[in-house]
């Protein structure tokens, strides 16, 4: 019995040290109108990123890749609107900052935060 608690021990803190980690947050500040928009990014083993949010009842979705401190991306929004982002981040961390654009005008501010 305490084999069979010890093996269990190493097996759960061996895949434990392998997930996923837990989305990061991303907000985004209109700076015309100071609203706020969360949505999510999940990131891989890779530094393939995932981004997720909402703004103004449009979704917004992409990937990057940000292995290397700097990124550009573009979200694809539901229908036909797009979202142009460069992102500054600190990989170690999983924060940055940065600007991303809306239909050539909506201009927000960037933070992403564990």
């Amino acid at each position: 019995m305490t084999r069979t608690a010890a093996l269990l021990c190493v097996l759960a803190s061996t895949l434990m040290g392998c997930a996923t980690p837990p989305p990061a947050r991303l907000v985004l500040l209109n700076r015309a109108t100071g609203s706020q928009y969360a949505g999510t990014v999940v990131s891989n083993r890779e530094g393939l990123m995932t981004v997720s949010i909402e703004i103004n009842g449009i979704f917004f979705s992409g990937k990057f890749d940000a292995s290397n401190g700097n990124t550009v991306a573009t979200l694809v929004g539901s229908g036909s609107d797009l979202l142009q982002c460069v992102f500054h981040f600190d990989t170690n961390g999983r924060t940055g900052v940065g600007e991303c654009t809306q239909a050539g005008s909506r201009r927000f501010q960037v933070t992403l935060a564990d």
